[in-house]
């Protein structure tokens, strides 16, 4: 007898559920863009985790890079670019991206001090 009422708790909690994921579902017709969630999180924050920085100077790095790219000298294009290349280098892609970038801005005519 207990049986039945676990059974029944269950049916009933899991179709609530799943309307509730149901609701969240976008409507027939309307495209999903997966791109649109790189955007979520601002550039900095992208970029020290991204990268794996741990010492101040690389932090430091970041923050001037961010600091170019909102004075429109370097491109986010550019920057965003460089970092989805360097990502892959394992196991620390901050050094890769450092070297990348610095020469890829050169030739633009912007020196990364």
């Amino acid at each position: 007898m207990k049986f039945r009422w676990y059974v029944a708790i269950g049916l009933l909690i899991s179709a609530g559920i799943g309307s509730a994921a149901a609701a969240d579902e976008p409507e027939p017709g309307v495209l999903f863009d997966p791109l649109a969630l790189q955007d979520i999180a601002d550039l900095k924050t992208q970029l020290n985790s991204g990268l794996r920085c741990r010492r101040p100077e690389e932090f430091e790095f970041v923050n001037l890079v961010v600091q170019l790219v909102d004075n429109l000298q370097l491109s986010e294009e550019l920057v965003k670019g460089t970092f989805q290349w360097a990502r892959k280098k394992k196991p620390y892609p901050f050094p890769y991206f450092e070297r990348a970038l610095r020469e890829r801005a050169a030739e633009g005519g912007v020196a990364i001090p």
